[in-house]
C-alpha cells in the first residue's frame, strides 16, 4: 500500500495571513521509529529542505500553534519543512521509540532525517535543538545551521540552573538505578492555567521562558499545554554536567566546520544568555557567520526563549531575518 495522500489545509501564518499547505507524517524505521512532520506549500516546494529540531522536553508545537506558525511561513517561502520529533517525544514516542540514553542519540536522529533529503538541508534548532544541529554539522553535510536560543555552552550565567544541575548529579545514582521517563506536560498545563500569575511573576525568574505580554494569552496557553512533552532523565543528567563545566558533545568539532551559521538569541532569555550564543558564534570555523541579539533597542521589545519563534512580534522581526538568510544561501 502506498503512502497516504498529504492533508491539504489552510494554515494561519500570523493574523489574517493564511497559506494552503500539504502536510503528512513520515515514519523513519531504520532504527528507533522517528516521526517527521512534512509541510510544503500546495503544489510542492521550490527550495531546499529545512529541518526543525525542538528543544528539551518539547515537540512539534515549538514551531506552530493554531494562531501562529513559523512552519507555514517557511512553507509559504517555498521550503520543504521537516519537523523532527526526537526519540522519546511526541509521535516518535507514540510510535515506540524509547528515551535517549545520551545526548548524541539526538544527533543521530537528525542525521537520519538528513539522509532522506534529496540535497543538503538547512537545520534550525531551538534551545537544546540548537546543540543538536551544531553537533550534526561536523558529521553530515548541511546547507546551513540556525541555532535559535541554542545551547552551545549551558547555564554559564544562570546560577539557579547550575545549582539544579548539582542537585541532579548528587542524585544521579538513584536516578540511574532504574529507567526513568520524565514528563513535563503537567508543568505546561499548570503554567497555562496559572497564566495570569506566571506571566507577571515569571518576569526575571531564572527559568522563565517568555517576556510578559510577548505572546497573546490564548496562544501561550496553547503552546504551554501542547508543547511540553516526555523526555529523558539521562539527557538531563548529561546537561547537568554541561551546566557545571563539561563540554557539550560536538561543540569542539564545530570549531573546524565551515558551514553557514546564523545565531539568534534574545536579550531577556535567562535560559540561553547572549553570552552563550556569542560563544557559539566565536567558536564556529565558518567564513559565513552572523550573530543576531534581539533586544528592545534594535527590535522594539525585549525577547525571551519562546518569543523568538512564537511571540507576537516574531513574524515581523524574526522570521523574515531567517527566511532572508536562507534565501541568500538556498541552491
Amino acid at each position: 500500500m502506498g503512502r497516504p495522500k498529504p492533508e491539504v489545509r489552510d494554515e494561519v501564518v500570523h493574523g489574517d495571513r493564511l497559506v494552503t499547505v500539504e502536510r503528512e507524517w513520515l515514519c523513519l524505521e531504520d532504527g528507533p521509529p522517528l516521526a517527521v512532520e512534512r509541510t510544503v506549500r500546495k503544489g510542492g516546494p521550490t527550495r531546499p529542505p529545512v529541518i526543525l529540531v525542538h528543544g528539551f522536553a518539547q515537540n512539534r508545537f515549538t514551531w506552530r500553534i493554531s494562531g501562529r506558525s513559523m512552519v507555514a511561513a517557511l512553507a509559504d517561502a517555498g521550503y520543504e519543512v521537516l519537523s523532527l520529533e526526537l526519540r522519546g517525544h511526541g509521535l516518535s514516542r507514540e510510535l515506540g521509540s524509547g528515551n535517549a540514553t545520551e545526548f548524541t542519540e539526538y544527533i543521530e536522529d537528525l542525521e537520519r532525517v538528513v539522509a532522506i533529503c534529496d540535497r543538503p538541508p538547512f537545520a534550525i534548532g531551538h534551545s537544546l535543538g540548537g546543540a543538536v544541529v551544531v553537533g550534526a554539522a561536523s558529521r553530515v553535510e548541511l546547507a546551513g545551521v540556525v541555532p535559535i536560543a541554542g545551547v552551545y555552552t549551558f547555564a554559564t550565567r544562570n546560577p539557579t540552573l547550575r545549582a539544579l544541575g548539582r542537585l541532579t548529579l548528587a542524585a544521579e545514582p538513584a536516578l540511574r538505578a532504574s529507567p526513568v521517563r520524565m514528563s513535563t506536560g503537567w508543568a505546561g498545563r499548570l503554567l497555562g492555567r496559572l497564566y495570569s500569575v506566571t506571566d507577571i511573576a515569571g518576569y526575571g525568574f531564572p527559568i522563565s521562558g517568555w517576556v510578559p505580554g510577548s505572546i497573546e494569552r490564548e496562544l501561550l496557553e496553547e503552546r504551554l499545554e501542547l508543547g511540553f512533552d516526555w523526555t529523558s532523565v539521562e539527557v538531563w543528567i548529561e546537561m547537568s554536567r554541561w551546566a557545571n563545566g563539561a563540554p557539550v558533545p560536538g561543540a569542539e568539532a564545530f570549531r573546524g566546520v565551515d558551514v553557514p551559521l546564523l545565531v539568534i538569541v534574545g536579550d531577556a532569555d535567562p535560559l540561553v544568555r547572549p553570552a552563550d550564543a556569542k560563544n557559539c558564534f566565536e567558536a564556529s570555523g565558518s567564513a559565513d557567520k552572523q550573530l543576531v541579539v534581539m533586544d528592545a533597542f534594535h527590535h522594539r521589545v525585549h525577547w525571551g526563549h519562546v518569543d523568538l519563534i512564537l511571540g507576537k512580534d516574531a513574524p515581523e522581526l524574526v522570521w523574515p531575518q531567517i527566511i532572508d538568510w536562507l534565501d541568500r544561501r538556498a541552491k
